[in-house]
Order: C-alpha cells, then sequence, then structure tokens
C-alpha cells in the first residue's frame, strides 16, 4: 500500500504540472449531480467521442502556437478537406483511396500556409486569415453549399469500436501519444521548443527556422484532416457549416491547456485536457437547456482571460529582464526575427 504521504506527494506534482486535471475534476464533480444521466457511462463516452476530432487538431495547433505562431485556418481547412472526402467518395473511389487523398490535402493546405510565412514577411494570423477565407470559399464551391451525406464505408472512423474502444477516442489517443512523444524526445521536437523561445537564438545555433515553421504548420494540416474525417464520420454528413468557429475552439483548448501565446512552453496533454474541459463544458450547457450561443460567450471568455494572463506574464518578464540588465526578453527577440 503506498503511504499517504507519498500519494499526496505524487497527487501535489500531478496538479502542479496539469492545473487543469483539478478544474476538470471538480467540472465533473459540479455537474453530475445537477443534471440526470450526466454521470453515467454513456456520457462520459459521448463527451469522449464528440471530443476526439477537436483533440485531433488541437495537437496539431500545438505545435503552431508552442513556435509563437497562429492558425486561424483550421477550421476552414477542416471543411476543405470534408468537401475534398465527398467528392472523392461521390467518384467511387475506395475508402483507404479517399483517406489518402483527404491526407494529402491536409498536407498541402498546412505547407501553403507554413510556406507563406516561413518565406515571407507576412505575420501568421494575416497568411491564416487569408487562407480561412480561402479554404472555406474552395470547400462551398466543392459542395455547392449543400449537405451531403457519406457513403457508410466512410463512417467506421467515426462509429466503429475496437476492442470494444470507439474508434474516435482510439485515434485521438493515438495522435495525442506520437504527439507528446514527438515533442519530448525528438529533435524536431526540442527545434520547435528552441524556435518558441527564441528565434534569434535559434537562427544562431543554426536551427533551420523556416525549415522548423513549415513543418509545424503542415503538422497542423495534417492533422485538421484527419479530425476532419473523424467529425464527418461521426455525423454521416459534411455540411456547409462545418468548421465555422471551429478555429476559436482549437487555439482555445491550446492556450487553456497551458500552451503560451508567446511560444517557448506547451504541453501535449495540457491541450487534450483543455479539449475535454470545453467539450465537458459545452455537455453541460446542452443539459441545462441553455442558449448555444452560451458556449461561443463561455469560449470567448476563456480566451479572453488566457490571453490578458499571457500579456501578464510577458510583461513580468520583460520587467525581471530590465532588472537583471538584460536587454531583451526570449518574447522580445520572437517578435524581432519571427519572420526569420
Amino acid at each position: 500500500m503506498i503511504p499517504p504521504a507519498k500519494a499526496y506527494g505524487w497527487l501535489r506534482a500531478a496538479v502542479r504540472r496539469q492545473p487543469l486535471l483539478p478544474v476538470l475534476v471538480v467540472l465533473l464533480i459540479v455537474l453530475a449531480p445537477l443534471y440526470d444521466g450526466f454521470a453515467t457511462t454513456a456520457n462520459f463516452r459521448n463527451i469522449a467521442v464528440q471530443s476526439s476530432p477537436l483533440v485531433i487538431a488541437a495537437v496539431g495547433a500545438t505545435y503552431v502556437v508552442i513556435t509563437a505562431g497562429i492558425d486561424l485556418s483550421v477550421g476552414s481547412l477542416l471543411f476543405l478537406a470534408a468537401a475534398i472526402e465527398t467528392s472523392s467518395a461521390l467518384r467511387g473511389e475506395p475508402a483507404a483511396a479517399v483517406f489518402v487523398v483527404v491526407g494529402a490535402a491536409g498536407l498541402v493546405m498546412g505547407l501553403v500556409n507554413g510556406a507563406a510565412v516561413a518565406l515571407t514577411r507576412v505575420p501568421a494570423l494575416i497568411v491564416t486569415l487569408a487562407t480561412l477565407q480561402v479554404y472555406r470559399g474552395l470547400g462551398g464551391h466543392i459542395t455547392r453549399q449543400q449537405d451531403i451525406n457519406l457513403p457508410a464505408n466512410l463512417r467506421g472512423i467515426g462509429t466503429g469500436t475496437v476492442l470494444g474502444v470507439p474508434a474516435p477516442v482510439l485515434l485521438a489517443t493515438l495522435v495525442a501519444l506520437a504527439g507528446g512523444l514527438v515533442f519530448s524526445r525528438t529533435v524536431f521536437g526540442r527545434y520547435v521548443q528552441a524556435v518558441g523561445s527564441n528565434r534569434g537564438a535559434a537562427l544562431d545555433a543554426g536551427i533551420p527556422v523556416r525549415t522548423v515553421t513549415a513543418g509545424v504548420f503542415t503538422l497542423a494540416g495534417l492533422l485538421a484532416a484527419v479530425a476532419a474525417l473523424t467529425q464527418t464520420a461521426r455525423l454521416g454528413t459534411v455540411q456547409p457549416s462545418i468548421g465555422q468557429g471551429y478555429e476559436l475552439t482549437v487555439i482555445t483548448a491550446v492556450v487553456l491547456g497551458g500552451t503560451s501565446l508567446f511560444g517557448g512552453r506547451g504541453s501535449i496533454i495540457g491541450t487534450v485536457l483543455g479539449a475535454l474541459v470545453l467539450t465537458t463544458a459545452q455537455t453541460g450547457l446542452v443539459f441545462s437547456g441553455a442558449s448555444p450561443y452560451v458556449f461561443d460567450i463561455v469560449r470567448g471568455a476563456v480566451l479572453l482571460v488566457a490571453v490578458i494572463a499571457a500579456g501578464a506574464r510577458w510583461r513580468n518578464l520583460a520587467r525581471a529582464a530590465r532588472l537583471t540588465g538584460r536587454s531583451s526578453t526570449p518574447s522580445d527577440k520572437n517578435r524581432t526575427v519571427a519572420t526569420a
């Protein structure tokens, strides 16, 4: 039996590393007695399935934000990927070919974002704001703004199970594990952190900053396409509204999970917890019968608080840098060489 003092130490360390974990637990404890049917296996399973596409897309977005970038096109990219999926399916292509085509399309769209950011002096905010419109327009052109039902052979990734585990949950888990391992155990992961912490120092150290920048956007595009496959398979249809506002949900999950908007610091586990917190809160609002627009308010408020907190942290770092006689903080250098 584990001594209580040791167990408490482990728990305290876990909370310190992932402060969002007790938030999720408290949210579940509060909602469970309020609504009949909330604290059931079926509902918890539903929360896990609903959060799976968000987890997948948010893992990719985490890499972008850690490099002090931003991707506003993820929702439109998801829609265009879904439109390409239906177009391929209607041509009679087998499921495996459709998945490959959609994944390749996600890679290309992400690479377009990344190349534009890495090779020009245009900030990621502006680049992805532009591609948000382009990808949404292309998706609307392909679907002609109509609902399109998916063939049954494409729905297994969203409705099937593997050893009793829902396929979307299993896929999201694998993506999160792979994302965490790449981030913490590979050279690319170390480069991502270095670029986000101090681009100038990364350049001086010989790190291929432009390649890393293009790489994280490409990864985000691929995972957004995988999220599209999962989301459309779960719903069974592609609607013109799919992905609208999704970029804000993804970014909120990332920053709620502890990833710094100024780059250099982030956590894949935190992002997963952020997605679960948002999905649990949304489910609670559904049980309460509240207006669906309330979730937009909650999401926006969370994002605003995260931005304010990040700004306060940057000001504290800048103040500490001045007191210690350093000329700039890492975030200062991120800003001055962000186009490198």
